[in-house]
């Protein structure tokens, strides 16, 4: 790789980094790594307002590294930009009588890891 694409790579880090906003303090239960039965789910919610997410089904993939843009009720926009996707909350980050936690995001019923 030549120096002029990693100083690219570089910029383009600092600037997603840059436009993360913590995540407001009604929002904290969504931090966490969240995962689906079959682990072919991931979400990554950082308390910077980071989210890493991975869904790969078979013959389809998707994956999206971005800051949260903003919570519309329990929905959330991830993106830089005009370049956003929403996330549809269905059931919001909720926890059991043993303590475990889940949420369903996208009609997939994730539970947070530890």
């Amino acid at each position: 790789m030549n120096k002029n694409k990693i100083l690219s790579v570089i910029s383009l880090t600092l600037f997603i980094i840059a436009c993360s906003k913590p995540l407001p303090i009604d929002k904290a239960n969504f931090i966490g790594d969240w995962k689906n039965d079959d682990r072919q789910v991931s979400l990554i919610i950082t308390p910077e307002g980071h989210v890493e997410y991975s869904n790969r089904q078979p013959g389809k993939s998707t994956s999206i590294s971005a800051p949260i843009q903003e919570f519309e009720g329990y929905n959330f926009s991830v993106g830089l930009g005009p370049l956003s996707t929403k996330f549809k909350v269905s059931q919001p980050p909720t926890q059991d009588a043993q303590g475990n936690w889940f949420m369903t995001v996208e009609g997939y019923e994730l539970s947070k890891t530890h």
